[in-house]
């Protein structure tokens, strides 16, 4: 959803990103069960893209259209459908947004199962996103949220969104996504929309956050592995954990958005950077 251009150090991309330490975290806690995990279906939307793992677990991620301006279609000669779960989570280090969604799609599946395998490992808070929020706060949302913007202006007045599409009648400022590095430094809170992931603009994004409070990643295509978006300065993940794979697949396969995938088959999960949270005031 945003415009942002990615850091390049001499041609390549900036050491150790969120999606290689992510990739990385996933393959050493999984080790040779990768090998062992098929992809069973995989679902590419209009909103959401969603696989699903032989385990029946599954995870979506948002579609990227936008980063398009000709056909997306995947340029791969055989299907995703079959593949062992370490060949396509590594489509998430892809320049291709789409490739990338199926990769992010996976780490979420993959990682909902180490929640169940590894419960003391993933502590899940039942923080709310306006829990987080001043009423002094200057507030970032890097794509829009449409039915979060009201709950917050209820709180704050100052919420400036940042956004690629233009959003008919807006309740609040709206800046184009280019504006970034203007509006996320002097923020107290910054609010990042997870589909920042599969569009490779997560990392320069989050370099701009300055002294940010609070850095949130929402929404469904947050993988729910939060230590390394921790370890970079994240304070709360929010996401969605699908308890249900095979109406996910429906849900993906006819254009369901967030409203849906939460309806039907899937709930919210937080989780909270708590050493974060010792640092700074609540």
């Amino acid at each position: 959803m945003t415009g942002v251009k990615r850091i390049k150090r001499g041609g390549k991309e900036k050491e150790r990103g969120v999606l290689p330490a992510l990739v990385s975290a996933l393959k050493k806690d999984l080790g040779p069960a990768l090998k062992e995990i098929e992809v069973k279906d995989v679902r590419i939307g209009l909103a959401y893209t969603g696989v699903m793992l032989s385990e029946n677990y599954g995870g979506v991620a948002c579609t990227p259209l936008y980063e398009f301006s000709c056909c997306p279609a995947l340029g791969f000669t055989d299907a995703l459908k079959g593949k062992t779960a370490d060949k396509v989570l590594e489509l998430a280090l892809s320049e291709n947004p789409l490739e990338a969604a199926v990769g992010i799609a996976t780490s979420n599946a993959l990682s909902q199962m180490l929640l169940d395998l590894e419960p003391k490992n993933f502590q899940v808070s039942n923080i709310d996103i306006l829990d987080l929020i001043k009423p002094e706060d200057r507030v970032a949302m890097v794509g829009y949220f449409g039915p979060l913007v009201p709950r917050i202006l209820n709180i704050t007045g100052k919420l400036t969104v940042l956004e690629k599409r233009e959003i008919k009648a807006p309740q609040t400022r709206t800046l184009p996504s280019e504006k970034a590095g203007e509006i996320l430094p002097a923020s107290d809170v910054i609010i990042l929309s997870a589909s920042t992931l599969a569009n490779r603009t997560f990392d320069e994004l989050l370099s701009l956050r300055e002294a940010a409070r609070e850095i949130i990643l929402l929404g469904p295509s947050a993988p729910l592995y939060p230590a390394p978006f921790f370890e970079r300065g994240i304070t709360a993940i929010m996401g969605t954990r699908i308890l249900d794979p095979w109406t996910m697949l429906t849900v993906v396969s006819e254009a369901g958005g967030t409203k849906k995938l939460h309806q039907y088959c899937g709930e919210k999960v937080a989780f909270r950077n708590k050493s974060e949270n010792r640092n700074k005031t609540s």
